[in-house]
């Protein structure tokens, strides 16, 4: 196992969801902002439960979408077993747990549009900053929150990279914490994701998401080209999930982080352990594959180990398609680097 030091810091991989509306969901994501379908799968069985401890069984369909960027997907679950429970009609993006999420395209308005068509409102008319526009919307299948960013160079972190040839990017993922020093401990000294000095938003912007007049302090960190914002919120006051909450609930389930090598994916688990942190379960002992653990206050994490020759069969790769929906290429978006030999 490689020493801390020689760690390249991990990916943000992947953002996992609960939909109550599998196609629905995929539909959306697809016709209005151009990711594609990356396959899907059935899991069921004590692995699934074990992973996502949801008791002596369990049982899902899986669906996975990609934008440009590569090692970076959106994985949406519907479980029939534990059936899930909906998201409490009084939530709060403020509350506990992975609340929101931003993603960004270069074609702002039509995306708008395509949105519309598809029957879903944005939550406010858009903001600019730096320039760009930003919307928020609530996403049906989910009941989370989800932020639309005008593609640019004033983007936090940048125009991302191209590796596919897809419009979209995701640009965040935001957790809610009850203690923000010991997420920090957590997802920084302990995950290895890097601190950066960079301003997602500011105190206006809580209006996006239906809470204008916020208090919160937070941190920004990296992991690859996407980013996480830990905030706590303390007015109003995050509220904790119910207790018996599950993670095949409807909502936003975790994030990943990922690698491209098992012994540093091996590694981050094992920070973790040290640390004195729940691991649901060992990895399976195949070249690839992941496994979920909590950061010490109710939130799940998953640690993934993808290389690069199982992209196709673990959702990292879009699948031929048929259909092609507008925005896909964009121009406006430049390629991506090379992959390094061997990555």
């Amino acid at each position: 196992m490689p020493a801390r030091e020689a760690w390249a810091p991990p990916k943000i991989a992947q953002l996992a969801f609960c939909t109550s509306d599998l196609p629905g969901s995929v539909r959306l994501y697809s016709e209005a902002f151009g990711f594609a379908s990356a396959g899907g799968n059935m899991v069921w069985g004590q692995w699934l439960a074990d992973i996502q401890d949801l008791g002596e069984d369990a049982a899902t369909a899986i669906a996975w979408l990609v934008g440009r960027q590569d090692l970076v997907q959106l994985e949406f679950f519907n479980h029939t077993l534990p059936r899930p429970r909906p998201l409490p009609p009084d939530w709060r993006p403020s509350d506990l747990g992975w609340v929101r999420w931003g993603l960004t395209i270069p074609d702002f308005e039509p995306a708008l549009e395509r949105l519309y068509a598809l029957g879903v409102t944005t939550m406010t008319e858009p903001q600019q900053h730096d320039g760009l526009r930003r919307v928020c919307f609530r996403e049906p299948g989910t009941g989370i929150v989800v932020e639309v960013m005008e593609d640019g160079p004033g983007l936090p972190g940048g125009v991302r990279p191209r590796y596919y040839d897809l419009a979209p990017a995701v640009v965040y993922a935001t957790l809610s914490v009850p203690e923000l020093e010991a997420a920090r401990s957590f997802y920084l000294d302990t995950v290895g994701l890097v601190e950066e000095d960079v301003t997602l938003h500011t105190r206006e912007m809580e209006s996006l998401w239906g809470l204008p007049g916020a208090r919160s302090e937070s941190f920004v960190a990296r992991g690859g080209d996407v980013y996480l914002e830990v905030v706590q919120y303390a007015d109003p006051v995050g509220r904790p999930r119910p207790d018996d909450h599950r993670l095949s609930d409807q909502g936003f389930m975790n994030v990943a982080v990922g690698t491209r090598v098992r012994a540093e994916s091996e590694a981050i688990i094992e920070q973790v352990r040290v640390a004195g942190h729940r691991i649901n379960a060992e990895l399976p002992g195949v070249a690839a594959g992941g496994t979920y653990m909590s950061d010490g206050q109710g939130n799940s994490l998953e640690v993934i180990c993808a290389p690069r020759e199982f992209d196709a069969t673990f959702g990292f790769a879009p699948t031929p398609q048929l259909l092609r929906y507008p925005g896909w290429p964009s121009a406006a978006v430049p390629p991506a680097a090379p992959a390094p030999a061997g990555a």
